[in-house]
């Protein structure tokens, strides 16, 4: 069985995009693939965070997977910082990284640019929070990894890497592939089509969240930009409002794009967005009643029915590079 691994930055709450993005297909290969799903509470605190909020975040994000239908049973559901490896495996991968490459990325310039007009102070975790993710992956020797559009750069690193181990150490790690959605890689914020959908925005109102209150969510999507066309067809570039709202619509129905334009092409834009925020607050409604019913015993178990099985993975695959380095 092929394995592919998956973390979200704990950061914030989970959005609609993190679930049509990556969650909703873990879940549907809960059944093919051998899953490594963790909370990235390391990268959480690339950039300040305070550290209640962190750990609320951890927690509820947990829960949510579960909430959202991750399987315990089928999936290795675990928290970043528990498994030790990561930060070791960090390291080793620093020492054949250089400086430049990590600077090309796109969300390092992104994201510094944004921390230094807030502090004047630009994190060194942002620059080095690519490595991470390649030791996320590489630690479990993953073969595949669902990533977003917006993450394929951060994937080419880890590939980058693995082929150095591999040529340097005589190591046999596996390349990994991405592994992209064909519908919802990347969702566009309600407000700002033409950016990202993103849990830490500045105006909340750009995001659904999965933990919204139901008629607040309802609001966001009636409040969404479209444009003065009253007319619903995708078309990304000219229309990227109603297409950010098609693509969320044919996600979660799991239908293809021309199905939806079908379905809501006669439609006035109040009526399309009512029919796109009748299957957003459904689902919603599905997760939060299910996240309401969890205690925290029930993550804690969740947590430690394969903690052995993950610790010794990685165990396995550090033993490996340290002794391709000379360190064992």
């Amino acid at each position: 069985m092929k394995r592919i691994v998956s973390g979200i930055t704990a950061t914030g709450n989970l959005t609609l995009g993190n679930y049509i993005g990556s969650i909703k297909n873990l879940i549907k290969a809960q059944n093919e693939y051998e899953i490594f799903m963790f909370v990235a509470d390391l990268h959480g605190i690339t950039s300040p965070i305070n550290p209640s909020t962190l750990r609320k975040n951890v927690s509820e994000q947990l829960k949510t997977y579960i909430s959202c239908g991750i399987d315990v049973n089928k999936t290795k559901l675990f928290k970043q910082s528990e498994i030790i490896g990561h930060t070791e495996l960090f390291y080793y991968l620093t020492t054949i990284s250089n400086e430049g490459q990590l600077k090309r990325m796109t969300q390092y310039k992104d994201k510094s640019l944004k921390s230094s007009n807030k502090t004047n102070h630009i994190p060194l975790g942002l620059l080095m929070y690519p490595i991470l993710m390649a030791g996320d992956i590489l630690l479990y020797n993953a073969e595949g990894v669902i990533v977003g559009a917006d993450q394929k750069q951060h994937l080419e690193l880890t590939r980058d890497l693995a082929e150095r181990l591999n040529s340097r150490f005589k190591l046999n790690f596996n390349i990994p592939e991405p592994i992209i959605p064909k519908i919802g890689s990347k969702i566009m914020a309600l407000k700002t089509p033409t950016k990202k959908m993103s849990k830490s925005d500045d105006d909340i109102n750009e995001t659904v969240f999965l933990l919204d209150d139901l008629k607040i969510a309802r609001k966001k999507i009636m409040s969404s930009l479209t444009d003065s066309e009253n007319k619903v067809y995708f078309d990304e570039k000219n229309k990227p409002g109603v297409s950010n709202l098609l693509t969320i619509f044919s996600a979660i129905k799991e239908i293809t794009i021309e199905e939806s334009v079908e379905k809501l092409k006669d439609m006035d834009y109040k009526k399309f967005k009512e029919s796109v925020a009748d299957v957003v607050i459904e689902l919603l409604s599905n997760i939060q009643n299910k996240f309401n019913s969890l205690t925290d015993d029930d993550v804690k178990s969740a947590l430690d029915k394969n903690k052995l099985y993950i610790q010794s993975e990685a165990d396995k695959y550090i033993n490996k590079v340290t002794k391709g380095f000379g360190i064992r």
